[in-house]
């Protein structure tokens, strides 16, 4: 009677079945997912590569660290096996260590292709320089004040375009 009680128990079955999926299911199917991010180190002309730099990025949620194999005579490094998330980057290289002062997100499954120029004060990208004392001159119309008068022109504009076709009525034989 217990042994046929037993087996038709509800929690058993569900236990066996969870175990069976649990064999069936590969272990990186449940691991959280990875990216990898590769690039380039570049020396202050932008075209020389630097050796034996190391590339760490460090996780803002966790803390957790990934530090890069030292860049070869071409100057590559690369970061494999990085969970996703966001992470700031730092490099240490022959000349000092250097801060990057931007954040970057790894997705997993992906690679981030990211070369960087090390001079000394800053660490920039080769695409775009870094000015750290300049504030970006913004437009006018991406301010407050500017957004608001090109809504008001908008409206206006729509208003009208509707009161002109709004008078306008077909002329009828029958209508005198």
């Amino acid at each position: 009677m217990l042994r046929k009680s037993l087996y038709r128990s509800p929690a058993i079955i569900g236990i066996v079945i969870a175990m069976f999926l649990w064999l069936l299911v590969p272990e990186k199917a449940l691991a959280a997912p990875t990216g990898s991010l590769v690039g380039f180190i570049y020396g202050n002309d932008m075209k020389t590569p630097v050796e034996q730099a190391v590339v760490k990025i460090r996780n803002l949620d966790n803390g957790q660290e990934y530090v890069s194999t030292p860049t070869d005579a071409n100057g590559a490094y690369k970061l494999e096996n990085v969970k996703e998330g966001r992470y700031i980057l730092g490099i240490t290289a022959p000349d000092g260590d250097f801060n990057f002062p931007y954040i970057m997100a790894i997705k997993g499954g992906e690679i981030g292709k990211l070369s960087l120029t090390v001079q000394s004060g800053n660490v920039s990208s080769p695409a775009q320089e870094v000015k750290g004392a300049e504030k970006e001159k913004v437009s006018f119309f991406r301010t407050p004040a500017g957004v608001a008068i090109l809504m008001v022109a908008t409206s206006l504009a729509l208003y009208g375009t509707f009161k002109l076709l709004e008078g306008e009525e077909e002329a009828s034989p029958s209508k005198r």
